[in-house]
């Protein structure tokens, strides 16, 4: 490794927030680059980045860089993407079984049944107490795991099971209750 990344390090552990803007400036704008060419859209690849240098503010006391700040740099971006990928899969495949387990009793063809049905379903979700939607979303939507969503916002693993467990129960019921409105729905469209 570099002397100047050794020494950029040394003052990242230290919690120098100037070192942190050098790394920042002299990365940021390469890493984007790398990783706009893996995700091919451009916010993606600026949050990722992002993500990538705020996870290295974060973890600047046990940081244990070996190769080249530049070649961990990438690594991590090229990590992050793939878990930001696989959250994006994640995503599709929840949604997807919340849309058969809820809404499974219509056969879809009309492409406007389907937008209703996704405005319900986020309807559904906007109804929640703002805790549950949160930790709901977390988990859901953006694929984190019961540990990361507890240390993200102060509460216990079990609190965010149950906030899951209410948030899921809630939506349902309030589809179910919606069900007759999609029948209506349902039938004017075929008429």
């Amino acid at each position: 490794m570099q002397n100047k990344d050794v020494l950029l390090l040394d003052s990242l552990k230290k919690g120098d927030e100037r070192a942190y803007k050098n790394l920042y400036d002299l990365y940021y704008s390469g890493l984007v680059v790398y990783c706009f060419n893996l995700t091919k859209d451009q916010d993606r690849a600026e949050d990722i980045v992002q993500q990538t240098l705020v996870k290295i503010w974060i973890k600047r006391d046990t940081l244990h860089i070996r190769s080249s700040l530049k070649s961990y740099l990438y690594r991590s971006v090229y990590n992050t993407f793939l878990k930001e990928y696989k959250k994006l899969k994640k995503e599709e495949v929840v949604l997807a079984d919340l849309k058969n387990t809820v809404l499974m009793d219509f056969v879809e063809k009309d492409e406007s049944i389907l937008e209703e049905r996704m405005k319900l379903l986020e309807s559904a979700i906007d109804q929640l107490p703002k805790k549950n939607r949160e930790v709901f979303l977390l988990s859901k939507k953006s694929g984190y795991k019961h540990k990361e969503i507890a240390a993200q916002l102060d509460i216990s693993e079990k609190a965010v099971e149950k906030h899951i467990s209410r948030a899921t129960q809630s939506i349902k019921k309030w589809l179910k209750d919606k069900k007759n409105s999609l029948v209506l729905l349902f039938l004017r469209f075929r008429t």
